[in-house]
């Protein structure tokens, strides 16, 4: 039974750190741009009563047009404020995938995935 949920352990830190990898494979690949992007409003999401936010800017893409995105990370509050400039990043030539960077946030998803991997895949193998 203990081998059955470290298996399961180690498939669940595999797939996140696969979803993770996919969602940075376009700002590995391309070069990155950095523009400058206003913030225009929150989307809210309730669960279970608590209600959380996302922030949508509004930046120039390549064209020169603008676009509007939603970030991806939900906060309990409604940060950056509405009118706020911030600045985003995206990869070249898709400026869909538009994201506030989080550089802490993304080294310990990737940090606690990776040592989840290797802990419980050393576990299993026998070396731990």
């Amino acid at each position: 039974m203990e081998t059955i949920i470290l298996w399961i352990g180690l498939a669940l830190a595999a797939t996140g750190l696969a979803l993770a990898l996919r969602s940075d494979l376009p700002f590995l690949r391309n070069p990155v741009r950095r523009v400058s992007a206003k913030i225009v409003r929150h989307d809210r999401k309730s669960e279970d009563g608590v209600t959380l936010y996302n922030p949508v800017f509004l930046f120039p893409n390549e064209n020169g047009t603008f676009i509007e995105v939603r970030d991806k990370v939900y906060m309990p509050f409604p940060t950056p404020v509405i009118g706020e400039k911030i600045i985003v990043i995206h990869p070249e030539g898709y400026p869909e995938k538009a994201r506030i960077p989080y550089p802490v946030f993304r080294a310990l998803l990737y940090g606690v995935l990776g040592y989840a991997f290797v802990m419980l895949g050393m576990e299993i193998t026998g070396w731990w």
